[in-house]
C-alpha cells in the first residue's frame, strides 16, 4: 500500500480543487479548445466537477488492477518501478488539465497552445522510460503480434520505441514555437513513431523466420 501514496494524494488533491472552485465556477464551463487554443467545447460544472476525481479513481484501480491478472505478470514486476511513475505521472497530467479548466473559468486564462504540447511532451518521454524497460506483457507496451510472439522481437521494438517516443515528447516540447500548428506536430510525431514500430515489429520478427 506504500507504495501508492502519491497516487492517493494526488486523488485527494483533484477532490479538494473540485470543492474549493465549486463555488467558484460558472454553470457552464469552457471544457475544450481547439488547434488554435480557442474555445469550442463546453459542459455543466456539476460534469467538469465530478469528472476529474472520478476518472482518476477509476483509472488508478485500473492501471493496479489489470497487470495483476496478466498471464505474465511476473514480468511487469520486473520493471514494476517504471510502470509505478507512469502511473504517477498520468495522475499528475489529468490533475493539471483540471486546473488549467478550473483556472480558466474564473477567468484566469493560460494558453492551450503552450501549456498542453509541453505537458504531453513530458508525458511521452516517461512513457518512453516505460517502453525502454518494459517486459514482455499483454497489458503494458507495443503489443502487436509479432512482439508477443517472440520475446526478442519485443525487446528490440521496445528500445526502439523508448528512442522515438523521446524523440516524439522533445518535438511536442520544441513545437510551442510554432503554437498554431503544435498540435498537428503533436499527433503527427506520435503517429508517425507508432506506424514506424508498428512495422518494425513485423520486419523483426520475419528476420528470424527466415
Amino acid at each position: 500500500m506504500k507504495k501508492y501514496i502519491l497516487p492517493i494524494v494526488i486523488i485527494t488533491i483533484s477532490i479538494l480543487l473540485s470543492a474549493i472552485f465549486y463555488k467558484y465556477l460558472p454553470n457552464s464551463m469552457a471544457s475544450h479548445w481547439n488547434a488554435q487554443g480557442v474555445v469550442d467545447g463546453y459542459s455543466s460544472k456539476t460534469f467538469n466537477i465530478l469528472m476529474f476525481p472520478v476518472l482518476l479513481i477509476v483509472l488508478f484501480i485500473l492501471l493496479i488492477t489489470i497487470p495483476r491478472i496478466d498471464p505474465k505478470k511476473k514480468n511487469i514486476e520486473k520493471f514494476q518501478k517504471y510502470f509505478l511513475s507512469f502511473i504517477n505521472i498520468i495522475l499528475i497530467f489529468i490533475i493539471l488539465i483540471q486546473s488549467q479548466i478550473f483556472l480558466w473559468n474564473i477567468g484566469i486564462h493560460m494558453s492551450t497552445t503552450t501549456i498542453m504540447p509541453i505537458l504531453m511532451g513530458i508525458l511521452f518521454i516517461f512513457i518512453a522510460q516505460l517502453l525502454k524497460n518494459a517486459k514482455q506483457n499483454y497489458t503494458i507496451g507495443i503489443r502487436t503480434p509479432w512482439t508477443l510472439a517472440s520475446e526478442k522481437v519485443w525487446d528490440k521494438t521496445h528500445k526502439l520505441g523508448g528512442i522515438l517516443f523521446t524523440v516524439s515528447g522533445g518535438i511536442s516540447i520544441l513545437s510551442v514555437l510554432l503554437p498554431h500548428y503544435s498540435l498537428y506536430i503533436l499527433i503527427g510525431s506520435i503517429l508517425l513513431s507508432t506506424i514506424y514500430l508498428f512495422v518494425y515489429s513485423y520486419l523483426e520478427y520475419k528476420k528470424e523466420q527466415i
